[in-house]
């Protein structure tokens, strides 16, 4: 989204929080992480989420496509290079529009959540939720468990090392 940042996410984020809490209810966030994200775009996905969600076609889609294709890459360690290896996934880091193909492979994440929130900033999600009742954090858990189907759906995988959850209850 335009105009939007990691602070405008931690304040809108803040601001649910303090509501909640305000009122007397406690929140259950559940911190995830995404490993190695960027390098594991499969370049199939992607180039169809560009064609169906996006209406992307002709002439554009064949150049992204030949963006992503074909490309090769190699190491070099103590002044040794290694042949060149095909590069079957993943978007270019360093480009200009890595971060963007990024951002487009993943932003139908949210509509996964169907009624806890979702705050995100580039591999990094928060799922939260106020929990008033213990079906509340059956749609919580539910939630999760949708976003562990697009995960294996979408070929990234979160990091359940870096995965947290935290319980609010009070400031």
């Amino acid at each position: 989204m335009a105009g939007r940042s990691c602070i405008s996410n931690l304040i809108d984020t803040l601001d649910y929080v303090g509501s909640c809490l305000d009122s007397g209810g406690h929140i259950d966030m559940i911190y995830m992480d995404m490993s190695k994200a960027f390098d594991k775009v499969d370049h199939e996905v992607l180039i169809r989420k560009l064609q169906k969600d996006y209406g992307f076609g002709g002439n554009i889609l064949r150049w992204f496509r030949c963006y992503l294709e074909n490309r090769k890459q190699r190491v070099t360690v103590l002044g040794a290079t290694s042949d060149p290896l095909p590069v079957k996934s993943g978007v270019p880091q360093g480009s200009i529009l890595g971060p963007a193909l990024f951002l487009l492979y993943v932003n139908d994440l949210p509509s996964n959540v169907k009624s806890s929130r979702v705050a995100m900033f580039a591999d990094d999600t928060k799922v939260f939720k106020a929990i008033q009742s213990p079906n509340d954090a059956v749609k919580l858990q539910e939630d999760i468990t949708n976003l562990g189907i697009w995960s294996s759906q979408s070929g990234l995988q979160f990091n359940e090392a870096k995965c947290k959850s935290k319980m609010q209850l009070s400031y």
